[in-house]
This record gives structure tokens, sequence and C-alpha cells, in this order.
């Protein structure tokens, strides 16, 4: 090969190395230029991510926190919601849907002073079971375990009431919750024991009381009816003598006044029927017009040694037969009548029959007082006469 030749390999060699370069360096470039949008890209996505490390680094302290927060207003509200079981006087306790204790407060502890398995994590039958091997409670006819398992199934067991070996009395009340916890109450009643002791003592005495009452009122019956039947059978002897008029009419009023006496008498000694609220009036038929004259025949001696003029006016519009209880009748007239001669020597009195504006006969006659003093100009004492006329 001659120079030319070899010259112009040379050359082309060259040419070739160049454009290989040239096309190495483009690559080259054309890579720098990708690798430098990826570092750009990379470094976008960097600070992306050190941004929302920071805001959940931001977020997690406030979340701790609120966690402090919230753990220590806990920790408050159950310190307070303790102590304020604590200061119950009753027992309070609390076992989990296994049965097992959670807490409980002093008052119930103390019920099981002595035995020291009683406390947190204790299950709820060998409560049940030390109260029974106790002697405290009585299971009746069901044997101690089906007696205790059955309250423990059951959701709201009937209360059971017991006395403890140092004289307290007992009521136990369980109840289960929502999320199957059980939660006992043993509420102290010896004070309501005692005073129910007390109610009952001060029952039986009183009702000892009152049997005395009565006893005393039957013997004092015998004491009063046997000298008014006396003056009774004597008058009705009197009427068969030889007397005027005058003295058969006194004869007739200690008779008459002997009756309503008795009559008295005998609504005073049934005092168990008026306690109880069943005193009956004795309604029969009786002449109205014969029971007021007897009255004033009966009070016009006294009202006359007196100086006091007592009359009575029945008028036209009352029967003469009325319905109803003759003796409570004389009882209405006899008191405010006979109040007459204790408020002033000279005064008259007068009373009237008739009536009342509602209408007869619905309604009783109607009884209007009139008295006059001439010893004195001021008006009768209407508080004093509103006791007996009502």
């Amino acid at each position: 090969m001659g120079i030319a030749e070899r010259f112009t390999e040379e050359r082309r060699a060259r040419l070739a190395a160049q454009r290989l370069l040239e096309q190495k360096q483009a690559e080259l470039f054309a890579a720098n230029k990708k690798l430098a949008e990826y570092a750009k890209e990379l470094n976008e996505e960097i600070r992306e991510t050190r941004e929302e490390v920071g805001s959940l680094r931001d977020e997690n302290m406030r979340v701790k926190a609120d966690l402090q927060t919230a753990t220590r207003r806990t920790e408050i509200a159950e310190r307070r919601l303790w102590d304020s079981v604590e200061t119950i006087r009753d027992g309070f306790a609390v076992f989990d849907s296994g049965g097992r204790m959670i807490a409980a407060n002093t008052a119930y502890l103390s019920v099981f002073d002595g035995h020291d398995e009683i406390k947190s994590g204790v299950t709820y039958i060998r409560v049940l079971q030390i109260c029974t091997e106790e002697g405290v409670i009585d299971t009746g006819d069901l044997s101690p375990t089906a007696w205790m398992l059955e309250r423990w199934q059951s959701d709201a067991p009937k209360p059971y009431n017991f006395e403890l070996w140092n004289g307290q009395y007992i009521k136990l009340i369980d109840r289960r919750s929502r999320d199957g916890d059980m939660v006992t109450l043993a509420l102290n009643m010896t004070e309501t024991m005692s005073v129910q002791t007390e109610l009952d003592t001060a029952r039986e005495k009183a009702k000892a009381a009152t049997r005395a009452k009565s006893s005393f009122l039957a013997n004092i019956s015998h004491e009063i009816r046997t000298p008014m039947n006396g003056v009774m059978g004597m008058a009705a002897l009197l009427v068969d003598t030889t007397l005027d008029d005058e003295q058969k009419l006194f004869v007739d009023t200690i008779h008459s006044s002997a009756a309503g006496l008795l009559e008295i008498i005998n609504d005073v000694l049934d005092y168990s029927k008026i306690e109880a609220e069943k005193l009956t009036l004795n309604i029969e038929p009786f002449d109205a017009r014969t029971c007021l004259t007897e009255v004033v025949t009966l009070l016009r001696p006294a009202a006359q040694d007196r100086g006091i003029t007592l009359n009575f006016e029945y008028s036209d519009a009352v029967p003469d037969c009325l319905l109803g209880d003759r003796g409570r009748m004389r009882q209405h007239y006899v008191q405010p009548i006979g109040q007459c001669r204790k408020v002033h020597n000279r005064r008259s009195r007068q009373s009237d029959s008739d009536p009342r504006p509602h209408g007869w006969p619905k309604s009783p006659p109607h009884r209007r007082d009139r008295q006059r003093d001439w010893n004195s100009t001021r008006e009768p004492d209407s508080d004093f006469w509103r006791v007996f006329t009502g």
C-alpha cells in the first residue's frame, strides 16, 4: 500500500473516531441532562418528604399532648369517683364479665373483715360461698352452688337481706351492666331495722294503750249505766204514783234526760268506732216538737233561777215527724242553749226552728238563736256562739 492510501485510511479512521466521540458526547450530555432532571425531582421529593415528616412530627406531638391531658383527666375523674365511692357508708363492688372483682370500696370489704382473700381478683361465686359458709345466707330449698349460680346468671337478681355475725343488717343488690359486668351494692340497713324495731315497739305500746282505754271505758260503763238505769227505773215507778201535772212533768223530764244521757254514754263507750270513723247515726222517725219541748223543759228551771227567760218557737213549715238521730238532735240544742246561763244573769234566749233555705227535707231543720241582753249594749260574742251553733 502506498503512502497516499495509508494517509487516506488514517484520515478516515480519525473522522470515524471524531464522529464516535461526538456521538458519545451527545449521549453523555443527554444522560447528564436526564440525571440533572432526576436529581431535581429527587430533591423536590426529599423536600416534600421532609415537610410531611415535620407535619407528622408536630401532629404526633399534639396527639401525645392531648393523650397526656386526657390521661390526666381520666385519672382525676377516676380518683374523684372512687373518693366519692369511699365516702359512701354502703358497700360497692364491681365484678367483670368473668366474675372477678375489679374494685370495691372500704365499706364493702369491711363486711368481710377477717377474710384476706376478699380483694381485687376474687370471684363473685367465692364471695357468696364465704357468706354461705359463715351461715349469714340461707339458700332455702336450693343447694348453695345452685343458688350462687342462679344469682350470678341472672341480670337482676332479687335483693337479699341478711344479718352479719356482728349484728349488722345488710341488703344485697346486684345488677348487671350492658358490658356484662356485675355491680353489687351492700346497703347497711342496721339503722333502718333499729328504727323499724322502735316503730314496732311504739305500735305495740299504742295498741296496749288503746286496749287499756277500751277496757277502762268498758269497766266504767257498768259504773255509769247501773245508777243511770236506777234513775230511769225510779222515774218510771214515780210516774205511777199520785202526782200533780207539774210533778209529772218534772218526772217525765228526769226520765227523758236520763235516757238522753244514756245515749251519750253509749256513744262515748263506743270510742273505738269513733277512732275508726265508723260511728253511725241512728236514723229513725221521731217527734221533733216533743224533742225540743223536752230540751227546753230540762233547761228552763236552771235558766229561771238566773233570771233568764227561755222560750222556743216551732215553725209551721217544719213537720212534727222527722227522720234522723233523736239523740244527736237533743245534743245539737242542749249544748248552745245550756251555755246561756254562763253568759249573763239577765238575758232572754229564744230558739226558732225552720227549714234551711236550701229546701226541705234534704237539709236538716235550721236553728236560729236570738238573744237580748238588758245589762249590756255590746253584741253577743260571735266566736263564743260559733263553737256551739256551727
